[in-house]
């Protein structure tokens, strides 16, 4: 597991990287695009948040004892079968750690804070150029 959180760290952090110091060579209807993409994707995940606050509100289970695989599987129970699916094509650690290792108010809370971020710089780069 520790593995797994340090190949994502690293790989985000890559990916972060490359994408800020090759910014003047992305096209700017790309970055314009990943901004809006990212800003939207934000707003599903904040409404999945707050699905997830309130269902831990109302039910027996604590902000730090509910993991994205919990509530999979007692709310979205009728498409559990894609994580099962995700579970044969990438890194059984990997998956374990986004879904059963973090709770998923701090899962979601990281996601949406990184594409928000992501997305507003995108758009202020799509700005910039010329």
């Amino acid at each position: 597991m520790l593995v797994a959180g340090l190949v994502v760290a690293a790989f985000g952090g890559l990916v972060i990287y490359l994408l800020v110091s090759n910014v003047e060579s992305l096209s700017r209807p790309f970055l314009k695009f990943l901004g809006y993409f990212l800003i939207f994707v934000s707003a599903v995940e904040l409404l999945i948040l707050i699905w997830v606050l309130v269902f831990i509100a109302i039910s027996d289970w604590s902000i730090w004892g509910l993991s994205f695989d919990g509530f999979w599987r007692e709310q979205l129970s009728a498409i559990y079968f894609i994580k099962e699916w995700l579970y044969s094509w990438f890194w059984n650690d990997l998956m374990n750690l986004f879904f059963v290792f973090l709770p998923a108010v701090v899962f979601l809370t990281l996601r949406t804070t990184i594409t928000t971020v992501l997305g507003f710089w995108a758009l202020a780069a799509s700005k910039r150029q010329v």
